[in-house]
């Protein structure tokens, strides 16, 4: 009888660390947009684009919908521009997650100094992203809407 209970505490406790272990937790999506600040601001391209699904599409008030390749350019541009300084940083409101989707809402601050320029720039947009995991179990920003505040 008490080899059954050590079995059976044992086999539950296997379970519920399992079930632990296999949930998602928002400090991925958290260390990612992390990741993506700290590589922008490192005028890193490739890690910078890492975050976008292909299939990206993104929202700016007055400004035609962004696509992955939009923003491929748009980046390209401005991480080669010696002249320019651009830093980002993020501020994580909420993250909520089911299943395979997630979404983001935060505040992205540009602080933006053109090398002539005596002061710096500083824009705020606040937005929601809308992540989706992949086959490869890779968090990817599929969709983003952002405003101006």
């Amino acid at each position: 009888m008490r080899n059954r209970k050590i079995f059976l505490i044992s086999f539950l406790y296997f379970i519920l660390s399992i079930t632990i272990h296999a949930q998602e937790s928002p400090s991925s999506i958290t260390n990612i947009l992390n990741e993506w600040i700290d590589a922008f601001n490192k005028r890193d391209l490739q890690k910078s684009l890492s975050i976008y699904s292909e299939d990206f599409i993104g929202y700016y008030p007055d400004q035609p919908d962004q696509s992955y390749k939009t923003i491929k350019e748009q980046y390209k541009h401005l991480l080669a521009n010696k002249n320019l300084s651009i830093k980002l940083a993020v501020k994580i409101e909420e993250i909520e997650m089911s299943g395979n989707l997630a979404f983001v809402r935060m505040i992205l601050t540009a602080t933006i100094k053109p090398a002539f320029a005596t002061e710096a720039t500083t824009a705020h947009d606040k937005g929601i992203q809308i992540w989706q995991k992949n086959q490869d179990g890779e968090w990817k920003l599929i969709r983003a809407s952002t405003f101006p505040v």
